[in-house]
């Protein structure tokens, strides 16, 4: 996986099939977007560039959490109850700082 790093981002390339940027705010992140090309869903795409970037980022071990709000892109990808469910596989859980304007906010602790 390719990762191009610049102040406050982070951009991850999984064979120009899936993709993912963070965003970084000192010591969090946040989880902007997982997109892969519809003709390569539902081939573990999305599954290995967010296991790319949880090993990326934890290898870097200077942020404490990352926080997502998942929310379907379009009609051909999960709906927000099987969103919910993926990123709950890999440790993500609903935020205590959940909202109004995020209100399915989840969030995953890196330093364990």
């Amino acid at each position: 996986m390719k990762v191009l790093k610049k102040e406050d981002k982070m951009f991850f390339n999984n064979n120009d099939i899936s993709f993912g940027n963070v965003s970084i705010k000192n010591d969090v992140l946040f989880l902007e977007i997982i997109k892969t090309l519809p003709a390569f869903r539902n081939l573990n795409y999305a599954t290995n560039t967010l296991l790319g970037i949880l090993s990326f980022v934890k290898r870097e071990r200077k942020y404490k959490k990352i926080y997502l709000n998942p929310l379907p892109l379009d009609t051909n990808g999960l709906n927000l109850e099987k969103l919910i469910c993926f990123y709950e596989k890999f440790g993500f859980i609903k935020s205590s700082e959940a909202n109004r304007a995020y209100p399915f906010l989840m969030e995953k602790n890196l330093l364990v």
